[in-house]
């Protein structure tokens, strides 16, 4: 679980830069020092994405080539839902790890590439790459401040599901993601599906009627509602 300070941090980030995720992300490049760019992508599956922000052209490139190739950090932190942090594309290592990817982001000017996942729990919303134009680390605070930024992205993500994109308040921050979570893992059961599967049929539910995120994944815990596998697929108990 986030420390209480992690979750103030992610409270202000949404309140100041909310709901725009690209206003987010703008202020994570100019927040991080050494960062020269990012890009957000929204994904449900690999190969699959879409490219939601790029903050110039390098990072536009860097999201692009992630995209045709199929490798690169973007596509590890998503597969594994873990940070992936290339501090020097330049070594040889990354370029082992990706032969195609490696050598066509340092040529449109990336030297090293951060990519963090946005997760809610074991479901992956996508995944947020910032990256540099000289070689160098992202540690520390530095670590922990991309991190933060990464949350907030998340919580924007899942705000666009809430009435009106109304951003939820700073009490609420991880208590409906902790809600959808839950949701998500009895659905996933019901469909004996994965838990991305089982996401996104919450969230087409949600669209279809009209309601929130949270108040369909409410229902869902409090089983009032349940997924099946027919035509019709939601049926209330």
């Amino acid at each position: 679980m986030p420390d209480a300070g992690h979750r103030a941090r992610v409270a202000l980030l949404v309140t100041t830069h909310g709901p725009d995720v690209g206003r987010l992300c703008d202020a994570c490049v100019a927040e991080l020092p050494g960062v020269s760019g990012a890009g957000l992508a929204v994904m449900s599956s690999l190969p699959a994405q879409q490219v939601r922000y790029t903050s110039d052209p390098v990072s536009a490139r860097v999201e692009e080539l992630q995209m045709l190739l199929g490798e690169g950090p973007c596509v590890e932190a998503f597969a594994q839902g873990q940070p992936v942090i290339a501090t020097d594309l330049g070594d040889t290592f990354w370029l082992r790890r990706w032969p195609a990817f490696t050598p066509a982001a340092v040529d449109a000017g990336a030297q090293a590439v951060f990519a963090l996942p946005l997760q809610v729990g074991a479901v992956r919303l996508g995944v947020i790459d910032l990256y540099r134009t000289s070689p160098g680390p992202l540690m520390g605070n530095d670590l922990a401040e991309a991190l933060a930024f990464a949350d907030a992205a998340t919580e924007l993500l899942l705000a666009e599901h809430l009435p009106g994109g109304q951003l939820p308040s700073s009490g609420q921050l991880f208590a409906h993601r902790a809600g959808v979570h839950q949701a998500t893992g009895m659905v996933s059961a019901q469909l004996s599906a994965p838990m991305t599967e089982a996401f996104l049929r919450l969230r087409a539910h949600a669209y279809a009627a009209e309601r929130s995120l949270d108040e369909v994944a409410a229902d869902v815990v409090a089983r009032r509602l349940r997924f099946t596998g027919t035509n019709s697929d939601e049926a209330d108990l």
